[in-house]
């Protein structure tokens, strides 16, 4: 990809068959990025299922995370978001796939929602698009690395309602794609309570216009499924919730 290197996972299903690709989000601590596994729980079971529908997955390391090379200090939103969409057009025209769907998880969500725009400018259809715990950013913010001007940006005051996240999923709602929207029971942190609320509201607004638009809440568990009231440390998640969010997200790209 580039001048970097992609850890892929494959999970093939017939020639033709729809593709969803899973973007992960991007851990912080150094450790957890140089050991994040390519396979979570989550897209493990998701991708059995859609195995067992006849679709296609593709999961990845991001770019300078578990096995996928890349300089963390000068990735950004827009760098891993067109990582994602070289990706997955390479593996779409690998299967000759009818299309791809999105599912991003936390900052994997929001360059899913960066992807829209450019697969559309590839003439790839997305039917239909996952956002499992999505933040919303302010304007600008897509070519900052990770670091202080990135935190210092979106700590200060900015306005939820211009994040460029929203006017691109409500064009695409518009325009017939399906969307999906959901936050953990606790999930704040990592997403501040008020950027749920937008989120809640904007899919209410737009689905009562008309469009296919889904908002629900992950119940019994805080972010990324951990067990609530477990402290940060330990690796406690539970995994019947991620069953169920298997086969809930299993059933909205089916449909």
């Amino acid at each position: 990809m580039g001048e970097r290197e992609i850890r892929c996972a494959l999970v093939r299903g017939p020639e033709h068959s729809p593709l969803v690709t899973m973007v992960g989000g991007v851990p912080r601590d150094p450790n957890r990025r140089r050991n994040l596994p390519l396979i979570n729980k989550l897209y493990g079971h998701l991708a059995l299922k859609m195995r067992d529908q006849a679709e296609s997955s593709l999961l990845y390391n991001q770019p300078a995370t578990g096995g996928s090379t890349g300089e963390w200090e000068k990735e950004t939103f827009q760098s891993r978001t067109e990582v994602l969409v070289e990706t997955s057009r390479h593996f779409y025209d690998r299967l000759n796939s009818r299309n791809i769907s999105l599912i991003g998880t936390s900052a994997g969500a929001y360059m899913a929602i960066n992807a829209l725009e450019q697969l559309g400018n590839l003439e790839i259809r997305v039917p239909q698009i996952a956002l499992l715990s999505p933040p919303a950013f302010p304007k600008g913010i897509e070519n900052i690395p990770y670091g202080e001007a990135f935190s210092r940006i979106i700590r200060a005051d900015w306005d939820i309602a211009e994040s460029p996240a929203f006017p691109i999923l409500e064009k695409y709602a518009e325009k017939g794609g399906s969307v999906l929207i959901s936050f953990f029971e606790m999930d704040d942190p990592p997403i501040p309570k008020h950027i749920q609320d937008f989120y809640k509201n904007f899919a209410r607004q737009v689905s009562d216009k008309g469009a296919d638009v889904t908002f629900t809440t992950i119940p019994g568990v805080a972010h990324n499924f951990r067990r609530i009231g477990v402290q940060e440390g330990a690796n406690v998640v539970d995994n019947d919730s991620i069953r169920a969010t298997a086969v809930m997200l299993a059933d909205f790209f089916h449909q």
